[in-house]
């Protein structure tokens, strides 16, 4: 049997098991099997197995481009080791380019940003070879929509209950700036557990995604902490009841499923 043929075979089985879209409140059928994070945030587009979940084909669609800018954000920091790694990144930049005109341009940095990371260098890791902005809305849109994807998807997985639409997904994230700079709260760690990767036998991708969580009673809850190599972490607080984020969310996006 054919390698593709199996493939089929493999997701019709998935998709029987899973029938609802979980990006979608439960109400909307399931027609592909989605993979979070997507293939294109690994080096080579060379991704274990696992993290997989039921989506239709409006929602799987509808994140493309904010996964291919969430890659390209991810590959940033470290630089590729090969040329053909630099090659890849080259590519999906070139794509986000095309993609989404105008976002490269909002990440060049201003004077002020340069200054600033100039006067800091010296507390900085030494492989830190320059400064982007991240403060732009384009980007800070996009990464949102990635971050309440990577929360539905992971509640999901760890739950196997989709959030309903009376739920959501508030969503932080953080550039690697804010990680050396203590920009992260210590007690957010304090309700993690232990941060988990994508393995398959000995092989797994620490080195370019984990992720850990804590879970509320009853599992009606739950914050997920995703890091993408040195670059960015997303912060993914998930309730089946989004009535309960109250105003503990303010400083985050706020999103409903669907």
């Amino acid at each position: 049997m054919g390698e593709a043929k199996k493939k089929y075979q493999r997701n019709e089985r998935f998709l029987r098991e899973h029938p609802r879209c979980c990006y979608c409140g439960g109400t909307v059928v399931a027609t592909t099997v989605d993979h979070v994070p997507s293939i294109q945030m690994f080096t080579l587009r060379h991704r274990p197995q696992g993290l997989e979940v039921p989506a239709c084909e409006a929602c799987n669609g509808a994140t493309r481009q904010h996964e291919q800018v969430a890659a390209m954000l991810g590959r940033v920091y470290p630089d590729g080791k090969t040329e053909a790694e630099r090659n890849e990144i080259a590519r999906i930049m070139h794509a986000v380019n095309n993609n989404n005109p105008g976002l490269l341009q909002e990440m060049f940095p201003s004077r002020r940003q340069e200054r600033k990371f100039q006067n800091q260098r010296g507390s900085l890791p030494a492989d830190a070879a320059g400064v982007l902005n991240v403060n732009g809305t384009r980007l800070n849109k996009t990464i949102q929509a990635f971050g309440a994807k990577l929360g539905l998807a992971l509640h999901y997985v760890h739950t196997g209950r989709i959030v309903p639409v009376d739920g959501g997904v508030a969503v932080r994230w953080y550039s690697n700036h804010d990680a050396v700079t203590g920009q992260i709260p210590d007690k957010l760690f304090q309700i993690l557990g232990p941060a988990r990767t994508l393995e398959q036998g000995k092989w797994n991708v620490a080195d370019q995604f984990n992720y850990s969580f804590g879970m509320g009673e009853g599992g009606n809850s739950a914050a997920y902490f995703s890091t993408f190599r040195k670059s960015f972490a997303v912060l993914s607080w998930v309730s089946t009841d989004i009535a309960r984020f109250g105003d503990k969310a303010s400083d985050m996006g706020l999103h409903r499923p669907g």
